[in-house]
């Protein structure tokens, strides 16, 4: 058996050892993962704090979003309008 028959047995062995159990380890690791990543249990482990969360968007869309929302149209659109202005202005003289 020559030198290069020699290393193509080695290598040949190392591969199939390299492949032996790699499966039984994606299968392990596809099991944490779809342990871990379960969004139902996710959700029912949080459900008071997203109840909560809730309640209080629902508060402030009631009583603090549509004066702070006013608020925000006076000043935002005349900057908006101004921005836009002056970008017009700079791509016509460029």
């Amino acid at each position: 058996m020559s030198e290069m028959d020699r290393q193509k047995k080695t290598i040949e062995r190392e591969i199939e050892r390299a492949r032996d159990g790699v499966s039984e380890r994606i299968d392990e690791l596809d099991r944490r993962l779809r342990t871990s990543l379960d969004v139902r249990s996710a959700l029912s482990e949080h459900a008071p704090k997203i109840v909560a969360g809730g309640a209080v968007v629902g508060f402030l869309a009631a009583f603090g979003f549509p004066r702070l929302f006013r608020k925000a149209l006076k000043i935002g659109i005349p900057i908006a309008l101004v921005s836009l202005a002056v970008m017009k202005a700079r791509n016509g003289a460029g």
